[in-house]
């Protein structure tokens, strides 16, 4: 129930600034067959993605504080994403190429479905990565990764579902190009959304374990 609740309101939020993301989805397209420009301008998209989920006003000189404030911290994030599934890659491929690989192709059967868990894990923090170096009070690199690894661990059934809509979200956009400037902040905003409510859930979980065990440690005291 939680999962349609997020994409619904990722839809809103989506919807409601269409005009915009049609706009910088445009200049993302460009961006990235230019290369190095598109992790800026998704920058721009991921922060009228952060301004729309929390019901501002989305005006151009935000999204160029954006690109200003988020965009070389954007393009690193993106260069170690793509790091990542490269040497994911390489080693599923590695060790399913017995006239390469100097192990077994027993071995090969085995680790395959490690090496698939572990990109589908990077998935995850692919899928997370952007929101929270938006969402973070310091967004520092490693501490984006490390808690997008950790959202993906604790709710991984929600996190495949958002990587599913977001494979279909592309998978559509293919089949329909006109559709490739308005995926990019549809999933953005999915993520963003996804974090904002996933990370309250979790503060709001542990505020509750917490109160629990100060009221048992009340009631033992008060027995002493």
């Amino acid at each position: 129930m939680r999962f349609f609740k997020i994409v619904a309101k990722a839809a809103v939020s989506f919807y409601e600034e269409l005009f915009f993301f049609s706009l910088t989805g445009l200049i993302y397209v460009i961006g990235f067959v230019l290369v190095i420009p598109g992790p800026f301008a998704l920058a721009g998209i991921y922060r009228i993605s952060q301004r729309a989920v929390r019901g501002k006003a989305v005006k151009w000189r935000i999204v160029w504080q954006g690109v200003k404030e988020f965009g070389l911290r954007t393009l690193l994030v993106f260069v170690l994403i793509v790091l990542g599934y490269v040497l994911l890659l390489t080693n599923l491929w590695f060790y399913n190429s017995p006239e390469i690989s100097p192990f077994p192709a027993d071995i090969g059967v085995w680790v395959t479905p490690l090496w698939a868990l572990l990109i589908l894990l990077w998935s995850g923090v692919a899928f997370y990565a952007t929101a929270f170096l938006f969402e973070l009070k310091e967004p520092k690199i490693l501490l984006v990764l490390r808690n997008s690894l950790f959202l993906t661990v604790l709710r991984p059934i929600q996190t495949l579902l958002f990587l599913v809509i977001s494979v279909l979200a592309l998978v559509i956009s293919v089949a329909l190009p006109v559709l490739l400037t308005v995926s990019p902040a549809f999933i953005a905003t999915l993520s963003v959304t996804a974090v904002r409510t996933l990370v309250t859930d979790l503060k709001e979980q542990a505020e509750q374990r917490q109160a629990v065990e100060q009221g048992e440690e009340g009631e033992e005291d008060g027995e002493e």
